[in-house]
Parts: structure tokens; C-alpha cells; sequence
């Protein structure tokens, strides 16, 4: 097996002069060796933090359909940049196609974990201009990252290494920027075929008339009553439930060309409106707003799921434009017509009917473990996993909070198309896969089929990617790799 030395080594020579390095012969591997990095880093930096013997330890690559004398520059283990991946990457985006949570490398895609809500006074202003900060999921993927076959030789779209010599992870990134593709370089014999696997990161991009209605939950468990909870117990005046509606305004009023009014019905075991439907300015303009989100009604602290959604219903099922409801509860429903779950599933569905409406429901409360986890029920109460976060604490749910203040996109398998182009030759490439990650909204993976790359012995070639989706937005997201093809 090629020692690190030598592999740089090989790949500085072969830079150089590749033919050369061709005629002159390589030594062969047992096992498959990737590597690369963008171009732009320093030689080492891609091989940071492995130690001696890790090249080449791919988890069993000898498998059908792998080429045992590819070799490469050192590999990366950083899914945060464009590289080839080595068996870590493989067995995190196995856990990712199969959990949809990879939560040892979280699931921020922009500035770091948490709310970023903080200001001088700790709580900002509802409506105050400013990004929050796109915060993290809720914490409820259990995944633990290492997924995947244990000899790297499994089958279907989840066992990436088991039919190509090597697989490109490309990490989403803003289409916009003009940014170009990523590159990165690929050693390998004539023939070899690879896989690209990356991300889509749409922004949800809209425009007008925005109703964003807060439905919250008062009921005695909230705060500890009849020995249940507290679940977000009030302190100093503030919950929980008060700073995620304070991050999704915020999210909400920083949006261009977007006029947001808002309001908030409250319910325990009956429902009320707390505040009409009026502007950002009308809720910052009450005294004392978390009056509107935190406490619990003493003497109706029941859950009654029928009630609240039938209320939000009535307010809403009128106004025009575009309506996100946020329905945030700690317990499951208690009271109401009938069956309780039922009647309760019934009247979410019904205002699920209305025109333009996207549901959102964000519980506090519960813990791993636990029976009974609400997160299957309240999938229903949504219709879309991916707009549901079960919280175990205040923290936790004004992280949720702030990854789900944007409306909801979606990617079609049928609206993803990919061309790889090398020399005069460009020819299409068929998207495997592509899926919702259930950890984070708005952001899907994707997987191409293995394809050979084009490349003549002793020469570099240049074989260009390009993976392009269109949004249910209209919009378009796409992501290109120029990968270096240097054949022997």
C-alpha cells in the first residue's frame, strides 16, 4: 500500500509530468486508495488529523465492481468540503439515506448551531430586523453515524462503494454566489467508474401577503400542574413557546418584498384567539406579549387538539395570500368530541384544506425513551414529516423554532436532471436517488448511478458534472464538480 510520502509524491510527479509517471509504472494496492481535495487548499490540509496507516482504509473495498488499483491523493473526512470520501463520509451518508440524521456532524447549514437570538437584553423584539441565525434541528434524530454495511460491500443506493471506485461528496452551497464548481482530483486506471453524491439547500424565497398564525398550547402541564410537566415553565416572565415565536417574526419580518401580519390563539381545554390577525408593529405594541405564549390556563388545563385547530380554522380560512400556522404543544390531546385524537386529527385536517396553508407543529416535552412519542401523530396532524420537531426542553424548542421559520420546498425526483461533459462529449447521468433529509427542511440529498469517466492513459482530463433541480418555488438549484481524471 502506498505510504502518505508517496502518494503526494506520486501526485506532485504526476501533475508534473503524467505521462512520465505512466511509463514509468505504479505499484498496486490491495485496496482502492481516493483522495482529493479542492484545489484550493494547501497539499496537507486534506489529509489533516489521519493518522499513519489510514490511507487506503476504505472498509473493505475489494468488493464487486471496485477497481483494486485505483489509488489517489490523501482523502478527506470533512463533510464540509468538496473532496473524495473515505469509508467515515460513506458510513455517515449511509446513516443519512436510512435515519436522515447525521448528529455527529449536526444539520446547520450556514452559521452555526443554536437560535443566534440573542441581543443586548437577551430576547429580542418581535418584528426587529435580523437574520436569527438558521439554527439546528431539534435534536431528535437518534442516528449515531455509523451506518452502512460492515464490509462496505452492501447493496441498493445506500451501499455507495459497492459498485464505483469512488464517490465525490459535494456539500450544498449558494447557487447564486457564482462560486464556479468544486474540483477536485481522481487517480485512477482508464475505465473507472464514479459516484457524485451532494446536497440542495433551496431557500425558500417568497413574496406578499404572509399570515404567520401562532396556535400555543396553555395546558396546566406547561407548567407543572397535576404533576405533569413543567415542560416550559415561565421565568422572569419568558418560555419557551414566547422565544420561538420571537425567532420566527424575527425570520419572518427580515424576508424582502413580504408583508407579515400575525396572530395567536391560545388553548387548553378550549380554545380563544389571544390576538387578532394585524401586524408585526400591532403584537409588538402589546404591554406585556409573553402573556400571549407562556403560563397555563388553572382552571381548564386540559389539551384539546379539536378546538385549537377549529379556532385557527375560523380566523383564517379567509385571508388571502400565503398562511403558516405554528402549533406548539406539550402533551397529546386530552379532551374534545368524541375520541379526542380523533376529533382532533379531523379538525387539522380541515384546516389543512384551506388554500396556501402549511402546518407546522413543534412539541416540547419529550424525552427518548418515553412511550408513547407523539412525533407519528403529529406527522398526521402536519401531513409532512418534515414539518414536526419533538423537543425535550425550552432550548431545544426554540432551536426547532428556527429551523422551521421558512416555508416549506420541495424537489421532484422527475425535476433533477445531470450531464457529464468531458472534451466535445457530453452525455446525461441518471440521479439514483434524491430525498427529504427528515432532520432539516428544505435540504435534500441526492446520489448519482455510477458512471465511467472518460480519460486516455498518461493524460489529465477534465470530466465536468453538472446536477441541476428545479424547486417547487420555480426556482433553480444546481451543483457541478470539475473532477481531473488522471488515468494510467
Amino acid at each position: 500500500m502506498l505510504t502518505r510520502l508517496t502518494t503526494r509524491l506520486m501526485r506532485t510527479i504526476a501533475i508534473a509530468n503524467l505521462a512520465a509517471l505512466a511509463s514509468g509504472g505504479l505499484p498496486a494496492c490491495s485496496q482502492a486508495e481516493f483522495g482529493g481535495k479542492d484545489k484550493t487548499a494547501a497539499s496537507g490540509k486534506a489529509a489533516k488529523g489521519k493518522s499513519k496507516g489510514d490511507e487506503g482504509n476504505l472498509g473493505g473495498l475489494g468488493g464487486p465492481g471496485v477497481d483494486a488499483s485505483a489509488y489517489g491523493t490523501p482523502v478527506t473526512d470533512d463533510l464540509g468540503r468538496p473532496g473524495w470520501v473515505d469509508d467515515k463520509i460513506k458510513s455517515l451518508v449511509d446513516t443519512l439515506f436510512r435515519t436522515g440524521a447525521i448528529p455527529s456532524l449536526g444539520d446547520n447549514p450556514g452559521n452555526g448551531g443554536g437560535s443566534g437570538t440573542s441581543s443586548s437584553s437577551g430576547i429580542p423584539k418581535l418584528g426587529e430586523q435580523g437574520n436569527p441565525g438558521s439554527g439546528g434541528s431539534s435534536g431528535s434524530g437518534d442516528g449515531t453515524g455509523s451506518g452502512g454495511s460492515e464490509d462496505g460491500q452492501g447493496k441498493g443506493p445506500s451501499s455507495l462503494f459497492s459498485d464505483a471506485s469512488g464517490v465525490l461528496w459535494m456539500p450544498c452551497r449558494d447557487s447564486a454566489a457564482g462560486n464556479g464548481n468544486f474540483s477536485s482530483d481522481f487517480f485512477a486506471k482508464v475505465g473507472a467508474k464514479v459516484r457524485v453524491a451532494g446536497e440542495f439547500c433551496p431557500q425558500a424565497k417568497i413574496g406578499g401577503d404572509v399570515t404567520v398564525l401562532y396556535v400555543i398550547d396553555h395546558s396546566g402541564s406547561m407548567e407543572g400542574a397535576g404533576e405533569e410537566g413543567p415542560n416550559d415553565p415561565t421565568s422572569n416572565g419568558l418560555c419557551g413557546r414566547f422565544k420561538a415565536a420571537e425567532v420566527i417574526a424575527k425570520k419572518f419580518a427580515s424576508m424582502p418584498d413580504t408583508k407579515v401580519q400575525t396572530g395567536v390563539i391560545g388553548f387548553s381545554g378550549a380554545a380563544r384567539v389571544d390576538l387578532q390577525l394585524g401586524s408585526l408593529d400591532a403584537l409588538n405594541a402589546v404591554v406585556d406579549k409573553s402573556k400571549l405564549f407562556c403560563g397555563s390556563d388553572p382552571s381548564n388545563a386540559s389539551t384539546n387538539y379539536h378546538a385549537a385547530f377549529t379556532e385557527a380554522k375560523k380566523l383564517i380560512e379567509k385571508v388571502p395570500g400565503k398562511k403558516i400556522v405554528y402549533f406548539i404543544s406539550d402533551g397529546s390531546p386530552t379532551t374534545g368530541p368524541n375520541n379526542p385524537s380523533t376529533s382532533g386529527l379531523a379538525a387539522a385536517q380541515a384546516l389543512r384544506q384551506i388554500p396556501d396553508l402549511t402546518l407546522f407543529a413543534l412539541f416540547v416535552g419529550y424525552t427518548k425513551g418515553k412511550a408513547n412519542n407523539p412525533q407519528g401523530y403529529l406527522e398526521q396532524i402536519t401531513g409532512n414529516p418534515k414539518a414536526v420537531r419533538v423537543t425535550a426542553n425550552a432550548t431545544e424548542l426554540v432551536q426547532a423554532a428556527a429551523a422551521l421559520a421558512q416555508p416549506l420546498v420541495t424537489i421532484a425526483p422527475s425535476d433533477v436532471v445531470a450531464q457529464v461533459t468531458s472534451g466535445q462529449s457530453t452525455v446525461p447521468v441518471k440521479i439514483e436517488k434524491i430525498e427529504a433529509r427528515k432532520d432539516a427542511i428544505n435540504r435534500f440529498i441526492w446520489v448519482t448511478e455510477p458512471f465511467e469517466l472518460k480519460g486516455v492513459a498518461g493524460k489529465s482530463s477534465i470530466n465536468e458534472l453538472q446536477v441541476t433541480a428545479k424547486t417547487s418555488t420555480g426556482d433553480s438549484v444546481k451543483s457541478g464538480a470539475e473532477i481531473n481524471f488522471n488515468a494510467n
